[in-house]
């Protein structure tokens, strides 16, 4: 079994790499569907979620790997639940087999 140091971040295979892109693009993309629904600008809601507009913008163009608070924070932004905000992600790929132990 290989040794996992906790505190320093794993680097991500090239298939995860691009299926976080293609999460984060999914989540911006959503994201600004529901935003320009409510007629809101992005300064509106980077102030309803107390986020910067440069951040909230960024996530809007899927350049984000952001966090669950965050995700929260825009959801109430906006109005809806966090379920709500994440429910058209796209599906995972297949898992690899797990080693039995």
């Amino acid at each position: 079994m290989d040794r996992v140091v906790v505190n320093k971040p794993q680097p991500l295979e090239a298939s995860a790499v691009a299926e976080r892109n293609k999460v984060q693009k999914s989540f911006g993309k959503r994201l600004r569907t529901l935003r320009t629904e409510q007629n809101l600008t992005l300064e509106m809601l980077a102030e309803r979620a107390d986020l910067h507009e440069k951040y909230v913008g960024s996530v809007e163009r899927g350049e984000r790997n952001l966090s669950l608070f965050n995700v929260w924070r825009l959801a109430h932004g906006l109005g809806i639940t966090t379920a709500e905000l994440v429910q058209e992600l796209p599906p995972p790929r297949a898992a690899k087999a797990r080693s039995s132990r």
